[in-house]
């Protein structure tokens, strides 16, 4: 069941629908032979998009009944609900990690075709080293210095879970009005137990993923006119139901903004 929070959301931005744009104008207008195919690094975002936004909802269906129990002495909370908003929480880390590599391989499909030279590698944090180090032509690394600031944190996470035995917990916090507030901590003491809210946190890394595919497309729309002389274009896309939640918990909660972002409430 999607998130009831979710809204349409109308956006141009959306690097799948970008490249297939590219693919089609190369294979029907300019006929190259041979035909290129759907990159499999495309395909694999497509796929994990999919897979983020629907443990997205579910993470958030649990969180609200979580969220309405009340916090009263002898109130018990619902204990399945828990278990699994943990279980859609950790696959969240998971997949959020691999999309940041989905990207990273697209970048490096197009540049290895047309700079093999480039220094460009499958892995975002490999990728993001080779930026700060100066490994990398110096236009992406700009734009991946500029719009990188939480997934390293993320990655730390995503790292204790799978590399280092972490488990997540769930934490309860009664705001100033005594709404109940939900934050997430670890078990073992590498990630910080310190509080923190569970939609504001993915919010914010939701919100710098959609800045780097936005900052991607504009380099990619100086570098396809080098590469192919020209530019592909960018359909307005309809986001509803499953589709809408990455960018919806991007505006929501991690305040993303961008000038072609439209969101109806109604």
């Amino acid at each position: 069941m999607a998130s009831q929070r979710t809204k349409t959301v109308y956006h141009q931005n959306n690097l799948s629908g970008y490249i297939g744009n590219w693919r089609l104008l190369m294979n029907q207008m300019l006929r190259v032979q041979p035909p290129i195919d759907i990159p499999q690094e495309l395909v694999s975002l497509g796929d994990n998009t999919h897979d983020l936004s629907v443990m997205l909802s579910y993470l958030d269906a649990k969180l609200t009944i979580l969220e309405e129990t009340p916090l009263i002495a002898g109130q018990k909370i619902d204990y399945l609900a828990y278990a699994e908003a943990r279980s859609f929480l950790k696959v969240c880390y998971l997949l959020v990690r691999i999309l940041f590599d989905d990207i990273s391989g697209v970048i490096k499909y197009f540049y290895d075709k047309n700079e093999p030279n480039s220094g460009v590698t499958k892995s975002f944090n490999d990728l993001l080293n080779r930026a700060k180090n100066g490994k990398l032509p110096e236009d992406l690394s700009t734009l991946l210095r500029r719009t990188i600031v939480q997934f390293p944190k993320m990655k730390d996470r995503r790292d204790d879970l799978g590399h280092f035995y972490e488990s997540l917990l769930i934490s309860f916090k009664k705001d100033k009005d005594g709404k109940t507030i939900l934050g997430h901590f670890s078990t073992k003491g590498r990630t910080s137990k310190e509080y923190e809210d569970i939609r504001q946190y993915f919010g914010f890394i939701l919100c710098e993923y959609q800045k780097l595919i936005d900052n991607l497309l504009d380099h990619f729309d100086t570098k396809f006119v080098d590469w192919y002389r020209f530019k592909p274009h960018r359909d307005l896309n309809i986001y509803e139901g499953y589709a809408g939640i990455m960018l919806w918990w991007a505006y929501r909660y991690g305040d993303y903004r961008h000038e072609d972002l439209q969101v109806s409430e109604g």
